[in-house]
């Protein structure tokens, strides 16, 4: 795996789909406006990940439900805290 996202042409391309696999997994639907944003809805809350390159940014309104989203894809991914975003 590590040879397909590193070292080649479509390694941005097979790092998106590697992730777009697993959010859709995780019940996050693809903006059809913007491929970089995927959102999802449970019990009346919106929940919205933004990517740019290889950074996540997790809109949500309550703490709780972003460490259990920051749960699922640290199973998925290499993941570290970077902190609020400025």
């Amino acid at each position: 795996m590590i040879k397909t996202l590193y070292g080649l042409k479509q390694a941005s391309r097979k790092w998106y789909l590697k992730l777009r696999e697993q959010l859709e997994g995780l019940g996050f639907k693809r903006s059809d406006v913007n491929h970089g944003v995927f959102t999802k809805i449970i019990d009346r809350k919106l929940f919205i990940i933004a990517i740019y390159i290889n950074d996540f940014l997790l809109f949500f309104g309550w703490i709780d439900d972003i460490k259990v989203i920051k749960g699922e894809l640290s199973k998925c991914f290499e993941m570290k805290n970077l902190g609020k975003t400025k």
